[in-house]
């Protein structure tokens, strides 16, 4: 079967293979990301949040299969692919850009060798005990992300997560497990009840949790399957339950106080 595209009304008008699933069966095209997330939305009936991150870019339009199509259109994104409890796909969360990766810094001298009133402040700053904390959020229209180091063997690396009071945890990918040194068979696995339904997840901590310069030390994680939780994560109560929390809509501000 043949159908012709018109993107512009000057272009010519060329034959297009069409596949049986209705994605084009030719090899990897180059798309516009919002574009195509609103064709893949309309035709598979998932919601779409973040779109206007993705307003200017260009990304790969290929495969059969929805769930690794949207992950190859979105390979430059921080995201989330919430799949539906029956099956395919219930709601996309684009949360922005990769950061480009960064090596690990290199680990700290030991605390003798140090001065001794910078060794003071980094405990100071290590519990978190004293004063607020103010992370500047991506606004997603009434939901806000925030940029968090997450601190393992393997360094410390950035990333960026949702803040949600309805997760009880901080939840992570299981693809994340690497950067973090962590070894699979060191976590327990149990469901995990979530808004769409049980999941099972692998249960441990991570060394430490950085807000800004505040660093949160043995913190509770459930790691996620990709295919259920996508690239990105959650900030959720085994952190935020520490803190009176305050989001300024106006100024896009989360801000954490001791109770």
């Amino acid at each position: 079967m043949h159908i012709c595209l018109r993107r512009f009304a000057a272009a010519a008008c060329a034959p297009v293979l069409v596949s049986f699933a209705g994605f084009p069966a030719a090899r990897a095209a180059s798309v516009g990301v919002a574009e195509e997330l609103e064709r893949l939305s309309q035709a598979h009936g998932f919601k779409i949040k973040g779109i206007d991150q993705v307003q200017q870019a260009v990304g790969r339009a290929e495969g059969d299969d929805l769930y690794p199509r949207l992950r190859r259109l979105l390979t430059d994104f921080d995201h989330v692919i919430v799949q539906a409890p029956e099956g395919g796909v219930e709601k996309v969360i684009i949360l922005g850009a990769k950061v480009p990766y960064e090596p690990p810094p290199a680990p700290p001298a030991p605390a003798g060798d140090r001065d001794e009133e910078a060794a003071k402040g980094e405990e100071a700053a290590g519990d978190g005990e004293e004063g607020e904390i103010v992370l500047e959020t991506q606004r997603r229209g009434t939901q806000h992300s925030v940029k968090v180091g997450l601190e393992g063997s393997g360094g410390r690396v950035e990333q960026t997560l949702l803040v949600d009071t309805g997760a009880d945890n901080l939840v992570l990918p299981v693809s994340s497990l690497s950067r973090l040194g962590l070894a699979p068979n060191s976590l327990n696995e149990r469901e995990m009840q979530t808004a769409n339904g049980k999941v099972t997840a692998r249960f441990g901590k991570i060394q430490a949790l950085w807000l800004g310069e505040t660093r949160i030390a043995d913190v509770d994680v459930a790691f996620v399957e990709d295919n259920k939780l996508g690239n990105g994560g959650l900030l959720g109560m085994s952190v935020l339950g520490r803190y009176k929390m305050t989001i300024d809509d106006e100024s896009n501000r989360l801000i954490l106080r001791r109770p």
